[in-house]
């Protein structure tokens, strides 16, 4: 098999930086629902009070804060909105009667129906806003604070049916997420309308952003004449600018105080958002069961979620624990984050923990695979994300006379249950390290960061083998670092041809015959003296499985980077074709350990 070091150069993004900036690792606890447990249909007029964590809810979808701390509710399919009260932990039913429908303006807001809650915000006075969406308006429900009886009232849109559609001479189409600036001015995520719409305290609306066609253009110009593709989120930062998550576009894009917008962040699916007064965001990731945090300085952690819908690891990491297709999320004045866990009935907390670092794999940003998730295994490749674990400015190790990458690097030293990694790059939010093999047979990894006197720490659990495939782009999804035949880099613009050979790169193989913590693999033995996994290496192309004629150490990178050579069966359909690297038992996925989901090649006959 032929070698080439250019091939290897080109590929160079396998240890791109993820980002640089600080993070923390989270604890995650359940605070309102009974995981699991889907809530009954409530009495009309129910307005019992009951400790939050002995509440049935049933498909919870939106959660918002107001200033003191009390959190709100949308519980989706017994059709009312909680409040759950800060300093009781106690929540009661603010406003629906149980039945979805329209009626009950004017009235006791438990009395009202309601029916398909998008979204909910809280002005300055503590009265609550939420989006009746199947009814095209915005309702409003008295301060449940300072009202032991509010009322309900709509506040745009119609106030009798029909409310949606040409007759209803209403301005919304689809409302869904809310949001208030510090003037008490709403604005609405209308993805009915690819709109955002301004509502004054007095009641006006006016588009904002957007122009009403679908689509993606105006950046750099006036927010109202640009093109928004379902807006899906919005949060506004300590500044006052406007963030937007642009779901249909995959993208976070900002309005600034001028009126006018740009992209600030692509290439993510966030469905909720919020933003913090250190410009970190937070959203709910609409492709994954997982939470996630972009950081200023670029780059992307997962800081809720290991990938695998569920609803288990209370009071443990938050990156380690299931959750269930989130959708809902609000910052509290704590700094605390709350998820509307909507799959397991429940509202859950992200705590920051001190001296903590978080951990995930440096491919696909979930370790584990869904047999073992949230595991990290032997020579792997991982990133270690916290505050102030290295120097200001990315410092990148090199290889030795012996060709080891050091095991300290600026004043950075990383150990796993006593072994000193590799380190491949260190800085203040992110250090690059390769898993020692030592680990081997461990049940869990006891990881320690220590700078300049200072200690960081972590767990894992261990397994033989995480497979992932690194992408392009360094997200764990997309299209694969892949290499064509011709040493040329796979894209949809330069695809294999079927029947050709395809290089992709992976780690979490595990255990190898030549295993040596941070050695550069040799580039002048052909194949002879490459380490190899000890278990048998498969390829999913498509629906094939593939045995390939070549897995094993990659030359020139670390040890810990599997480079695997396979054909693309000649008999593929042409387009982006799904891949996985399997290690056990062949393809058989319900034995063997897969790489992660949502990785492509593009393919030509």
């Amino acid at each position: 098999m032929k070698f080439s070091m250019k091939s290897f150069q080109t590929i160079g993004l396998l240890f791109a930086v993820a980002g640089m900036a600080a993070a923390q690792q989270y604890t995650i606890t359940t605070v309102a629902g009974i995981p699991a447990v889907p809530g009954l249909y409530p009495l009309p007029g129910d307005t019992t009070v009951t400790p939050a964590t002995n509440a049935l809810l049933y498909h919870p979808s939106t959660v918002a804060v107001d200033s003191k701390g009390n959190y709100y509710i949308a519980d989706y399919f017994t059709y009312v909105i909680r409040m759950v009260t800060a300093s009781t932990g106690d929540t009661s039913i603010i406003a629906g009667n149980g039945q979805p429908g329209s009626a009950g303006d004017t009235d006791l807001a438990t009395s009202a129906n309601m029916f398909d809650v998008h979204g909910i915000a809280v002005d300055g006075s503590g009265n609550v806003y939420f989006s009746d969406t199947s009814t095209c308006r915005i309702r409003k429900i008295d301060n449940p604070v300072t009202n032991s009886a509010p009322k309900i009232n709509t506040f745009v849109g119609n106030t009798q049916g029909p409310f949606c559609g040409p007759t209803a001479h209403t301005t919304l189409g689809a409302p869904g997420a809310l949001a208030f600036d510090s003037k008490g001015n709403l604005y609405i995520a209308d993805f009915g309308n690819s709109i955002v719409y301004q509502v004054t305290s007095s009641g006006t609306i006016s588009p904002f952003a957007g122009s009403g066609t679908y689509g993606n253009s105006g950046d750099g110009g006036p927010a109202s004449k640009a093109s928004l593709a379902y807006p899906s989120a919005l949060a506004f930062d300590s500044a006052g600018n406007l963030y937007i998550a642009d779901e249909g576009n995959s993208n976070i894009r900002k309005v600034d105080t001028s009126g006018n917008i740009s992209t600030v962040i692509s290439g993510v699916a966030a469905t909720a958002l919020g933003i913090d007064a250190a410009g970190n965001f937070y959203f709910v990731d609409g492709s994954s069961s997982t939470v996630r945090k972009a950081l200023p300085g670029g780059g992307v952690v997962t800081i809720a979620g290991n990938g695998y819908a569920g609803g288990g690891g209370d009071q443990g990491p938050g990156s380690l624990a299931q959750v269930a297709k989130p959708a809902g999320l609000a910052l509290t004045p704590d700094g605390s984050i709350l998820i509307a866990d909507t799959g397991s009935h429940t509202i859950r907390k992200l705590t920051a923990v001190g001296s903590s670092v978080g951990v995930q794999d440096s491919a696909s940003e979930v370790p584990g695979t869904y047999l073992q998730p949230g595991s990290i295994s032997p020579g792997e490749l991982v990133t270690l994300f916290g505050t102030g674990l290295g120097p200001a400015a990315l410092t990148t190790g090199a290889p030795d006379a012996t060709g080891h990458f050091p095991t300290q690097l600026a004043g950075t030293a990383v150990t796993f249950n006593g072994t000193p990694a590799p380190i491949i790059y260190t800085s203040s939010g992110l250090v690059s390290v390769v898993a020692p093999y030592e680990i081997s047979g461990s049940a869990s990894a006891a990881i320690q960061v220590t700078y300049q006197g200072k200690a960081y720490s972590a767990t894992m659990p261990v397994a033989a083998v995480t497979p992932a495939i690194f992408t392009a782009n360094a997200s764990g999804t997309g299209p694969a670092a892949a290499l064509n035949q011709n040493q040329t880099v796979n894209s949809f613009s330069n695809p294999a041809k079927a029947g050709t050979f395809i290089t992709l790169y992976a780690t979490g193989a595990g255990y190898t015959t030549t295993a040596a913590d941070g050695k550069i693999a040799p580039t002048d033995c052909g194949t002879t003296c490459l380490g190899r996994p000890l278990q048998p290496v498969a390829v999913k192309i498509g629906n094939q499985c593939v045995i390939p004629a070549y897995a094993g150490d990659a030359p020139a990178l670390v040890a810990g980077v599997l480079q695997v050579n396979a054909r693309i069966p000649a008999t593929i359909l042409p387009g982006l074709i799904p891949v996985q690297v399997v290690i056990g038992s062949n393809c058989d996925l319900l034995t063997a350990y897969p790489s992660q989901d949502g990785v492509t090649i593009s393919v030509v006959q």
